[in-house]
C-alpha cells in the first residue's frame, strides 16, 4: 500500500473513531491482528461486541467506499472476528460487523460518513 493510501486510511479510521465515540461506542482496541488478518476497531454498543470495518476513498467513480466490502470482505472479517472472539473467551456475548463509510473530499475533508450497522449477511454469521 503506498504512502497516500496509508494516509488516507489512517485518516478515515482517525474519523471513524470520532462518530462511533459519538453515537455511544466504546472502543477498546484498534488494529487488530489476527493470524488471519486484522481487525480495524472493535468496540462495545448497546450490548454488543462491534467489529468495526472502516473504509475510505476519495473519488467517487469506484463508487460510496462501503461499496468495496465484497461477500470475500464480508466473509474475511468474520472469520477474523470468530477468531479474536475465541482469543478472548467471549464466544458466549452477543456481537456484529458495522462498517463505517468514509467518503473525503480532494482536500481530505469528510465529505460524508456513515456507519452501516450489522453489515454482514446473517448467513456468515
Amino acid at each position: 500500500m503506498g504512502r497516500e493510501n496509508r494516509f488516507i486510511g489512517a485518516l478515515g479510521e482517525e474519523k471513524a473513531r470520532e462518530l462511533l465515540k459519538r453515537k455511544g461506542y466504546k472502543i477498546f482496541a484498534e488494529n487488530v491482528r489476527t493470524r488471519l488478518g486484522e481487525i480495524d476497531l472493535v468496540a462495545r454498543h448497546k450490548g454488543f461486541i462491534v467489529f468495526v470495518e472502516v473504509k475510505t476513498r476519495v473519488t467517487s467513480s469506484l463508487g460510496p467506499p462501503y461499496i468495496s466490502v465484497t461477500r470475500a470482505k464480508q466473509r474475511h472479517v468474520v472469520i477474523c472476528a470468530l477468531s479474536y472472539l475465541r482469543r478472548y473467551n467471549l464466544m458466549d456475548l452477543k456481537w456484529r460487523i458495522d462498517v463505517v463509510s468514509v467518503k473525503l473530499n480532494y482536500e481530505y475533508g469528510v465529505e460524508n460518513i456513515e456507519i452501516i450497522e450489522n453489515a454482514v449477511e446473517d448467513d456468515y454469521v
